[in-house]
Parts: C-alpha cells; sequence; structure tokens
C-alpha cells in the first residue's frame, strides 16, 4: 500500500511540474500526518522534523532571494544559484540525517528525557541514500550546466560549441527530482513500519 502512494505521488509530480509547491505538497502531507499519529516515535518524530526543516530552507532561500542576480544575469549564472541552493540543502539534509540519533538525544537530555528509544533506523538509512542520489543529480545538472557554457567562461567558441546539445540533465531535471521525490515519499511512509536498528 505504501509502495502504491508512493507511485501515485511520482506520476502526479510528473504530471504537476508547473506547480513547483504541489510536487512537494504529498510529501509535507505525510509529514505532518506521521509527526502527529505516531507522536510517541522519537525516531519518527525527529526524522520528520529534519525532513520539514530541510524544505522550509529550501522555500525560504529561493523566496527570499539568497545569492540574489541581476534579472538581466546569463542564464548560465541563473541556473548556477539554482543548482548551488538546492546542493546546500541537500548536503545539509544528508548531514543532519546522518547525525539525527546525535541531535535526537541532545534534544531528549535537553528537555530531562530518557534517549533509551533513539535508534538509527532503516529509514533513517533510506533517505540519506535518498539525498545522495539529489546530491548526485545536482552535481550533474550543475556540470552540464558550465560544459554547455563554456564560450562564456572563457573558451574558444569552436570548441565550446560541440558541447551546446549537451542538455539531458536540464531538460529531465525536474523530472529526476519528481521520481526521487517518490522514492523519498516511501522512505518517509516507511518509518511508520520500521522500527529496526541498524547494528554497527
Amino acid at each position: 500500500m505504501k509502495l502504491l502512494l508512493a507511485l501515485h505521488f511520482t506520476l502526479l509530480s510528473v504530471l504537476y511540474l508547473d506547480h513547483p509547491f504541489l510536487d512537494r505538497l504529498g510529501v509535507i502531507t505525510a509529514l505532518i500526518v506521521i509527526m502527529i499519529w505516531y507522536r510517541d516515535n522519537v525516531n519518527a518524530v525527529h526524522i520528520c522534523a529534519i525532513q520539514l526543516v530541510i524544505m522550509i530552507l529550501g522555500y525560504a532561500a529561493f523566496h527570499f532571494n539568497v545569492f540574489a542576480l541581476h534579472e538581466d544575469s546569463l542564464y548560465l549564472w541563473k541556473n548556477t544559484r539554482i543548482y548551488t541552493i538546492h546542493l546546500i540543502t541537500d548536503v545539509a539534509h544528508f548531514i543532519a540525517l546522518a547525525y539525527r540519533p546525535a541531535l535526537s538525544r541532545v534534544i531528549l537530555r535537553m528537555r530531562n528525557k530518557s534517549c533509551e528509544n533513539v535508534h538509527f533506523t532503516i529509514s533513517d538509512m533510506t533517505l540519506m541514500t535518498v539525498s545522495l542520489l539529489f546530491i548526485l543529480v545536482v552535481l550533474l545538472a550543475m556540470f552540464e550546466n558550465f560544459i554547455r557554457n563554456l564560450d562564456y567562461l572563457g573558451f574558444d567558441e569552436e570548441f565550446a560549441k560541440q558541447f551546446w546539445d549537451w542538455n539531458w540533465v536540464f531538460y529531465n531535471y525536474p523530472t529526476i527530482k519528481s521520481i526521487l521525490a517518490g522514492v523519498e515519499l516511501w522512505a518517509i511512509l516507511s518509518i511508520t513500519t520500521h522500527a529496526k536498528k541498524l547494528k554497527s
């Protein structure tokens, strides 16, 4: 059932590519529902909280025009700004998940609560893997963005034009991100069932 929901979300994400908020709506809804329904599960709540914080930071970066550029700037730099913000949030997401159990223990100790039930779960590992895939896609898109615009970086036009058609990641970037968002949703839904520790 969870896998089916994730697959449906992936399809809807692809259909609504022109609406950036809608392609994350399924994830946001799932996070809020899980946090409320499983509020006694510290691992689930803190994993969901990390997801929400990273999403909010990503939206805020674009809303408040972080790394602002002049509207006449080259698309080379406009695309680089977008990819850079995505890269920073994806790396922050990965690091936060990697240290999530430690962060959970710090938060619980500050509230004088037991840390006995804090575990590194299958969901942590799955979401970290998805984060790495997001990072890989962003790096590929950024590399393609630069190599496709070598003439603006000082390279000879005759040399640069052989790369002008390198646009596979650029044109498929939203679709790839939406597919990964579907996998991310599946990982989030798996929080409700994966309670096993990953043994070191």
